[in-house]
């Protein structure tokens, strides 16, 4: 991820964007005081300051497996692996703002989340271009041994939809048969 960030995310100060080891470290305390907590400085990255002032206290940290990140205080912070990501597309605001959509799986359930670029929009697409980049490179993308099936969970909708008739019997059982398979 390290190789991919330095490739994709361009050191621009004037775009909030700072890149390890150039990370100033006055916003770096302040994203991990802020929103970060628990990170380590040295496993940032990179950093995205959204504040006018050059606080560090909105914004995004990326790390090696997973970026956190928070569009103002009144919003919780948001941690997403990069495995989790299914969907990341940029969006424009009014206004000339920006705003990157991600689509994020955990387990069973797909939401959407919103990075806010409205302060300084063109550090957007460079941080879309990673994430869509990061989110196809991730091992669980290229190996599909390394998801995390609920095979119990999975089994249980199956009965259901069997005993509310919206599964054949045959069906159920082929399903079943490749639940243990694959």
């Amino acid at each position: 991820m390290e190789a991919l960030i330095r490739e994709l995310i361009p050191h621009a100060p004037q775009w909030g964007l700072f890149v390890a080891p150039e990370i100033p470290e006055d916003r770096l305390r302040g994203a991990l005081a802020d929103y970060a907590h628990g990170v380590a400085p040295h496993e940032v990255l990179a950093l995205y300051d959204a504040t006018w002032m050059g606080t560090g206290r909105d914004g995004a940290v990326f790390l090696r497996d997973r970026f956190i990140f928070q569009n103002m205080d009144l919003e919780p912070p948001q941690t997403v692996l990069y495995e989790d990501l299914v969907g990341v597309e940029l969006k424009r605001r009014l206004l000339g703002g920006r705003r990157i959509e991600l689509q994020v799986n955990r387990g069973r359930a797909t939401f959407t989340l919103s990075m806010d670029f409205s302060g300084k929009p063109k550090a957007a697409p460079y941080v879309a271009r990673f994430l869509q980049e990061a989110m196809l490179r991730t091992p669980m993308a290229h190996d599909p041994s390394n998801a995390r099936t609920d095979h119990a969970a999975v089994q249980a909708a199956l009965a259901q939809l069997r005993a509310q008739g919206k599964l054949s019997t045959r069906d159920y059982h082929r399903l079943l048969e490749v639940l243990r398979s694959g």
